[in-house]
Formats: C-alpha cells, sequence, structure tokens
C-alpha cells in the first residue's frame, strides 16, 4: 500500500508530510486508471429494439443515459388526409420505419373526420409491397404497401313467399343472385389505420 502522507497515525501522530517518490505517482496513477476502468460510462450508441427471448446485456462498463430510447419495431399510422380509400379501392401506406422482411399487417376501419361509419363492415388486403427499389425489380427493405378494400352490401330484397311457392319466383330468386357480388358497396371515402409489426419469424 502507498502511504497517505499527512494522514493521521492510530497512536494519534501524523505520518510526515514527505513528498512522493517518482514510483509512488506511477503507482498511483496505475491504481486510479484501473479504479476509472470499472466506473460505468453512460453509452453513447443508440440502444438495440427488442429481440425474440431477449438477451443479455455483452458491456458491463456502460449504462443507458437519461431520457434514452429504443427504436420501435412496429410502424401504427392513421392519417385520414393519406389512409383514405380512393375511388379505385386503393390507398399507398408508407411505414414510419423499413422493415427487412415484409411485416405483419393489420388494417382497422375508422370513422372518417365526419360524417359517420357504413352499416356495412371494410375488409382489406396488402395489394402489393412498396420496396426501397422497385426498377427494374422489387429489392431491398419493405417501406409500405399498397392496399385494397371492399365493402359488404346486404342481399337483394325479394318477395321470399313468391319464391318458394312459384317457379317464376324461383326463377326470379336465381336470377337476382346470378353475378350478385356481396362486396361491391362503395368503398371509396373509406378511412382506416394499419399497424405494420417486424415478424417474431424474420
Amino acid at each position: 500500500m502507498i502511504p497517505v502522507y499527512g494522514a493521521v497515525r492510530e497512536d494519534g501522530g501524523a505520518f510526515p508530510l514527505v513528498a512522493p517518490s517518482t514510483d509512488d505517482v506511477a503507482t498511483m496513477r496505475d491504481e486510479m486508471a484501473q479504479i476509472a476502468r470499472t466506473i460505468p460510462v453512460p453509452a453513447d450508441d443508440v440502444p438495440m429494439s427488442e429481440t425474440n427471448g431477449g438477451a443479455p446485456g455483452i458491456e458491463g462498463v456502460k449504462v443507458s443515459g437519461a431520457g434514452h430510447r429504443h427504436p420501435r419495431m412496429n410502424s401504427a399510422t392513421g392519417n385520414p388526409a393519406t389512409h383514405i380509400i380512393k375511388a379505385n379501392g386503393l390507398a399507398t401506406i408508407t411505414f414510419t420505419q423499413p422493415f427487412d422482411a415484409f411485416p405483419g399487417i393489420v388494417f382497422t376501419e375508422v370513422p372518417p373526420p365526419t360524417g359517420t361509419m357504413p352499416a356495412q363492415p371494410a375488409t382489406f388486403r396488402v395489394e402489393s409491397w412498396v420496396r426501397e427499389t422497385m426498377e427494374p425489380e422489387p429489392a431491398g427493405k419493405y417501406i409500405g404497401c399498397v392496399v385494397r378494400a371492399w365493402r359488404s352490401r346486404a342481399l337483394p330484397v325479394m318477395n321470399v313467399l313468391t319464391g318458394l311457392l312459384s317457379l317464376v319466383g324461383v326463377n326470379s330468386i336465381i336470377n337476382a343472385l346470378t353475378g350478385f357480388d356481396p362486396f361491391a358497396a362503395a368503398v371509396a371515402g373509406t378511412t382506416f389505420t394499419c399497424t405494420a409489426s417486424k415478424r417474431s419469424d424474420a
């Protein structure tokens, strides 16, 4: 141990105030450097996102600084100005973050800014993906998608009793239902939210 110069001894006396030698100074510097290396310091890299199953930290002398934020693994959007089905039944969505593999998608119809929700529900699907590079072939990360929507409609109203009792009625029912599309109701103007999440298997 290096004596503490000027410290009080147990018998009440004091160590002599003697200037430390060059070797003592070098030893103290080495010891202070070793102590400093064990003191945690704020990490200067971006926190990693979550992962399946979690993972222990591998850096023992760094701590997360106050106000740090982990990157999101999903994109949840619903701006009525962009998340609205056009006359062709389509809408194009841009994710708030890119995905290495195509994400899991959930679409939810929401009330429009003005007016009320239609009585019949809408159905959505991903028509195509938008990639970082689209020409000549789609490549790169997934940055958005094209959404197609349909809205269901009620079956045509007809006289059920007439249809059961007469051949003409039966024919009228058949004619009314032949080629009837139950998802052909007007869908333009439908507003919705889009949640894209990083897949657990990707």
